[in-house]
């Protein structure tokens, strides 16, 4: 079976995952009712554990009727036969603790098992992910800081509560993290590393070039399998760093290690990929550029006039020549794109040598099998060393995780 089938979406690396969820005593605790429906809606099984402060926020009954799964926050409140915290602890495939307030954080830093949440997440020898989220002042405290850096050097993912509106009136760091976010963070906590310690450079969508003041060449590309690229190399561990044209917008998933930028013309990305390639070991060149741009720029040319301003059109850069001819490095790892109506092998196998690609991925171009804003993509992946796979049909996050992973030499 394709790895495309396993993975049709990004959510489905969360499919039948044991998760969870410890919900401690601070004002965004409401929030993690949406994430549990969030991590419920991906697949996943899902139970609660809370502090007894928690519980003062939302009844434990609230992520009951949620999830089908027990809600426990009292270590005494109901006989069981079994030592819940080890039972539950031997369970799960991840906790997630959300909101971790300062208490605790601290708990956690120091060992301390005092309520049954904190007896769970000491005694899971599992992956953890933190969400803090606090009064600013507590979360610049020295002594918070101070833990937050002991849990992530014991290998805990902690991440950064972004900056906003607080409970208190305040305005600063210290909000929970956006329930998708803490969705996106679980799903590559648990997904298979095989890019870690990677970098990649990701072009999607297309660019767009103008005629005159309103008017403008582009092609039909959507950005869509670029996306699922980055996704997925995020997912596997990479750094990624994605340029899209307007095509595409913003994909909110942006952070610490997945930045995105836009360009709108083939020459602003050329320089954007130049600029950042030092930065980055691979490079995914999926955007689908304008080949040409008008050789003049008017202003609004009037109907009427449109016989006297005829279209003359001249080539744009070409990004993958450009970017290969400028340097002598071939350490580094590109992937180019072939989009083609007829003898897509062929033409493959010419581009890849042509531009000196390590891996050239071809799609059809037209006719009811293009590529080109279609929500699933058949292609074949050809390698330098003569290698040919061939990849789908299906969805485009699940190709995308099957490029990456024989371009990081994984077996399905």
């Amino acid at each position: 079976m394709s790895r495309a089938d396993f993975y049709p979406e990004w959510t489905g690396l969360l499919k039948g995952r044991r998760l969870v969820l410890v919900v401690t005593g601070g004002v965004a605790a409401y929030k993690a009712a949406e994430l549990a429906r969030l991590y419920l809606k991906a697949g996943a099984v899902v139970r609660v554990a809370m502090t007894e402060a928690a519980a003062r926020f939302v009844t434990p009954l609230t992520f009951e009727s949620l999830t089908g799964q027990p809600a426990v926050w009292d270590m005494w409140s109901r006989p069981q036969p079994e030592i819940g915290h080890v039972a539950w602890a031997e369970w799960a495939e991840a906790m997630i603790a959300a909101p971790a307030t300062a208490d605790f954080l601290a708990k956690m830093a120091c060992g301390l098992a005092d309520d049954f949440a904190s007896a769970l997440i000491l005694a899971f020898e599992g992956p953890k992910l933190l969400a803090p989220a606090m009064n600013t002042g507590m979360y610049l405290n020295q002594a918070t800081q101070a833990n937050i850096g002991l849990l992530a050097q014991r290998g805990m993912t902690v991440l950064v509560p972004p900056c906003g509106p607080l409970a208190s009136g305040r305005v600063g760091p210290g909000r929970l993290p956006h329930p998708k976010v803490i969705l996106r963070q679980t799903a590559r906590m648990l997904a298979p590393k095989p890019l870690e310690g990677r970098s990649f450079l990701v072009t999607a969508g297309a660019t767009q070039e103008s005629w005159d003041d309103i008017r403008i060449l582009t092609n039909r590309s959507s950005g869509l399998m670029g996306l699922s690229l980055a996704r997925a190399a995020w997912l596997m561990g990479a750094g990624v760093l994605l340029i899209a044209g307007p095509s595409l917008a913003n994909p909110m998933w942006c952070g610490e290690d997945f930045l995105f930028k836009t360009a709108e013309t083939t020459e602003d990305m050329l320089m954007e990929v130049q600029k950042a390639w030092p930065d980055y070991d691979s490079l995914i060149m999926n955007a689908a550029p304008a080949d040409f741009k008008p050789v003049k720029v008017s202003g609004k040319i009037k109907k009427d006039d449109f016989l006297s301003c005829p279209l003359v059109l001249e080539r744009t850069p070409d990004i993958l020549k450009s970017l290969r001819s400028g340097t002598k490095d071939r350490s580094k790892t590109v992937i180019g794109f072939a989009a083609e109506d007829e003898d897509l092998a062929l033409r493959a196998w010419e581009k890849l040598k042509d531009k000196d690609l390590d891996f050239i991925v071809a799609n059809q171009a037209g006719g009811t099998a293009s590529a080109f804003a279609s929500p699933e993509i058949h292609v074949f992946l050809l390698a330098k060393d003569g290698r040919e796979t061939e990849i789908g049909p299906g969805p485009k996050f699940g190709v995308a995780w099957e490029i990456l992973e024989n371009v990081a030499g994984v077996s399905g």
